[in-house]
């Protein structure tokens, strides 16, 4: 991995917004590829006018932080090492956002399917116990999904994916198997909680790695190719379970389950690699990368994100249950919000990669504030509103998952971006484990109005940190038009 260079820059996909002066150093020919020039720029001698405007949407810096204490996602110039230097395509890269898309139909898709396990433990062998408490099942499983990552990224980008996965479809496949057997509520905790959990985290965390080592102007689109693998996840499992659970009981039903996430996981471990030599990448865990606020307000904008998302994909079937409608009817609402979320995240990667991942993520939020205060709250009591809410939020929500690794991505530098992503989702773990319970508590409690205009508060609460992160990458200068 080429040595940590002092850069100010970001990489942007889009036309110039200034001119970049400098002290010392040749002009900077306007045909030359955004990153290369500036990280030239950022190497001369002399010291930078703080009030000149900034080449690129991404390359204003936040005064007075000294430049080594900004991170980037660059293409770094020296003579002998060109290891910044992405391939943005090609077979290869391409097969290695094929496996991310398997790694993460198994890891995240089942995640987006806890709804049907919760639904079913709640009426089956947990059925003494209330709707909180079986939350705290699906909690933990996501939890450990996610809080692992500060531990996992860090060992990807210093030994590679290989190891990570074949580790992770072991604990993986093994929890699965061990969850069939389950009877009591502490078996659930430790087999789909903590081991499947574990394993989940290995495999997902080393699939988000991956994809921005391959790709940097293309990496909206990529990562949300990967991440559609998720919401492909989120409508097969659902109906695979129905229909085990029908036919052939609840233990062949989780049997098949861990089959197909054994062969989805070893598609991912043939596909996956790291463009990086093992142990020349330095990432650590480093609470110092929230000095980059940008990062801050991305992380705390992804914790409202997550603390939504799978609170209402945990839910969501309950709900439609407590409305007066069928157990196969709330299945067949989530698996439709998870087709539309599928859509979602690869209209919206390509749009970021165009219009900026920062500008896209807060739009679509947008368009899920909309969806839960005007569709859900007035109408959730009726099928076609529910319907048209699965529709909706499904297509808006596809990006909050998808699109969160691409912003983070787009502020650091390759060799920090897996180390990044276990920072931000150890973190964003903790929204994971509480809001399930938190929402089953409201239901019971506060009634499901209640429930779902806090999520849609968390939601308004998650736009306002992006909004925030943005404003963060204009150095607090505000430019609508601006590619972030």
């Amino acid at each position: 991995m080429a040595t940590d260079t002092k850069s100010s820059a970001m990489v942007s996909t889009g036309p110039a917004l200034g001119s970049l002066e400098e002290t010392a150093g040749p002009s900077i020919a306007p045909s030359r590829a955004p990153s290369t020039d500036l990280s030239r720029s950022s190497s001369a001698p002399g010291v930078r006018n703080e009030t000149d405007a900034p080449s690129t949407a991404f390359s204003i810096l936040e005064p007075p932080a000294p430049l080594s204490a900004i991170t980037t996602h660059t293409t770094h110039i020296r003579e002998t090492n060109t290891d910044d230097t992405f391939p943005d395509g090609g077979t290869r890269s391409w097969l290695v956002v094929m496996g991310c898309f398997f790694l993460l139909m198994s890891s995240y898709g089942l995640m987006n399917s806890t709804g049907v396990l919760q639904n079913y433990f709640a009426t089956h062998q947990l059925s003494e116990y209330s709707t909180s408490a079986v939350g705290w099942v699906p909690g933990v499983f996501t939890f450990f999904g996610l809080v692992l990552s500060v531990q996992i990224g860090p060992m990807f980008d210093r030994y590679g994916p290989t190891g990570i996965l074949i580790a992770g479809t072991g604990c993986y496949v093994a929890g699965l198997l061990l969850l069939a057997e389950c009877r009591l509520y502490w078996h659930f905790i430790l087999t789909l909680g903590v081991l499947t959990g574990t394993g989940a985290a290995l495999l997902s965390t080393a699939a988000m790695a991956a994809v921005p080592h391959w790709f940097d102007r293309k990496v909206g689109m990529a990562m949300g190719t990967a991440m559609a693998g998720a919401g492909l996840g989120g409508v097969t499992f659902p109906l695979v379970l129905r229909a085990g659970f029908a036919r052939f009981g609840y233990k062949w039903a989780i049997r098949l389950v861990a089959l197909i996430v054994g062969v989805l996981c070893s598609l991912g471990i043939m596909l996956v690699r790291s463009r990086l030599p093992k142990g020349q990448s330095r990432s650590s865990i480093n609470l110092r990368a929230f000095k980059d606020t940008r990062f801050t307000w991305l992380t705390l904008g992804t914790f409202s994100l997550e603390l939504e998302v799978f609170a209402g994909l945990g839910l969501y079937p309950t709900y439609v249950v407590m409305q007066g409608f069928s157990t196969s009817t709330s299945v067949i609402l989530l698996s439709l919000l998870n087709v539309c979320s599928t859509i979602g995240r690869l209209i919206a990667g390509r749009f970021a990669d165009q219009y900026g991942r920062i500008n896209t993520q807060t739009a679509l939020i947008v368009v899920g504030v909309f969806a839960i205060f005007v569709i859900w709250l007035p109408f959730g009591n009726t099928l076609p509103g529910l319907y048209v809410f699965s529709c909706v939020f499904g297509l808006a929500s596809g990006s909050f998952l998808s699109l969160a690794p691409a912003c983070i991505g787009q502020i650091s530098k390759a060799s920090e971006v897996g180390g990044r992503f276990g920072i931000c989702y150890s973190i964003v773990s903790l929204a994971t484990l509480i809001c399930i319970p938190i929402g089953g508590e409201m239901l019971e409690k506060v009634g499901k109005q209640a429930m779902v205009a806090y999520l849609g508060s968390v939601l308004v609460v998650g736009l306002g940190m992006f909004v925030m992160a943005r404003w963060a990458c204009l150095s607090y200068r505000w430019r609508w038009q601006a590619k972030i």
